[in-house]
Order: structure tokens, then sequence, then C-alpha cells
């Protein structure tokens, strides 16, 4: 039993990595005999595997036809970015009131790992490593407030928009952001216990993205 949770937890890995960094483009038809030989796995790994990437928004099932990437919509974008920043600023808000010397030192250890992970492969393939750094950082942030329902709720906001984030790096991002000093700025403003200015810039950095993918990808429609 372990071994096969092992298995799956591998195979889940790989093709969210993959799905992110287009491996499987936006819209397209997941179909489980190619997927199967491609990873080397049973029809019984991948019947766990994509539910898990359906619950996080990456794949949607349809009746009868089974699984696709989902699609990329500005729209959905726009709409993903404002429930963002309405859940995460109040979740960030509460965090820095509740929050104690214990979050503060796990949040400065989570953004040390993120600062410290390489962004890229050579081949421009976003490193897992890095991905999952920077979901704990976001995550690390909030986990002070206390309210668990909207700290679940920024967790299913984060995951759905994943795939915009990477597409945005595929597209390019402009030529003076530095994605670094902005998560750097967002935790010296959480840590100095700065609302507003946390707030603030939480909201630039997630704004970003979708400017990004609304400039260069607004074809996406």
């Amino acid at each position: 039993m372990v071994r096969a949770t092992t298995r799956v937890d591998e195979i889940y890995r790989r093709l969210r990595a993959d799905i992110l960094n287009g491996r499987h483009r936006p819209g397209t038809k997941l179909l489980s005999v190619a997927l199967c030989e491609d990873y080397g796995i049973s029809s019984g790994v991948l019947r766990e595997v994509l539910p898990r990437l359906a619950g996080e928004g990456l794949v949607v099932s349809e009746p009868q036809r089974g699984f696709r990437v989902v699609e990329l919509s500005v729209d959905d974008l726009r709409q993903l970015t404002e429930a963002r920043v309405l859940v995460e600023s109040a979740a960030l808000r509460q965090a820095i009131v509740h929050g104690d010397l214990q979050w503060e030192s796990a949040l400065v250890a989570s953004h040390h790992t993120l600062a410290g992970s390489q962004t890229y492969e050579d081949d421009g393939v976003i490193r897992e490593e890095w991905l999952r750094a920077h979901w704990d950082f976001h995550h690390c942030l909030l986990s002070a407030c206390p309210n668990v329902r909207m700290q679940q709720l920024a967790d299913q906001l984060r995951d759905a928009t994943e795939l915009y984030r990477c597409w945005s790096n595929r597209l390019g991002d402009e030529p003076d952001r530095d994605v670094a000093v902005e998560h750097r700025s967002i935790l010296e403003a959480a840590v100095d216990r700065d609302e507003a200015r946390a707030v603030g810039l939480l909201t630039k950095h997630y704004e970003h993205t979708m400017h990004i993918v609304v400039r260069v990808g607004g074809g996406a429609d």
C-alpha cells in the first residue's frame, strides 16, 4: 500500500509539472492509453492522479469524454485574480494581527528556501523545487490567519491560478520586474506588521500575472 501511494504521488507530481510547463497544452485532451504508456503506469494509478489535478483546477472532467487540461481564459483569470486579492487580503491582515514569533520564523524560513531555489532548468522548464517553494511561501504567509476556511479557499484559488502564472513566465515578463524583490518586500512588510503595505504589495504581485497574460496572450479567449 505504501509503495502504491508513493507511485501515485510521483506520477501526480510529474504530470502536474508537465501540465504547468506546457508539455500538455491548455485545452488538450488527456488520453488515458497514451498517458499510461508515456508515464509507464497502470490505469488504476492514473484514475487516482487525474481527480487530484481536477481538484486543483488544472484539468477538467467531461462526462463520457474523460479529462482535458483546463482552457486559459482572460475573463477567468480576471475573476481568479479578483477573488485572490479579496480573500488573501483579508487573510493576510488577520495573519499579521494574530501571527506570533513561530509564524514569523516559519515565514522567514520559507522565504529563505524560495530565494535559494533555482527557478528554471537549463532547458527553460520551471523546476518543481521552485514551484513547491513558491507555493509554500504564499501558504505560510497566510498560515497565522485563524479562519481555516479562508486559508483553504486561498489555497484552492492559488492552485487554480498556477497554470496562468507558469504560462505568464513562458509568455515573457515585464523587463523591469524583479519577482525576488517582490517576495522579499512582501516578507518584510508582513514581519514589520504593516498591514496596508503588505496587502498592497501582495495585490500588485498577483496583478502582474494577469497583466502579462492579458497583454501578451489576450487572444486566449
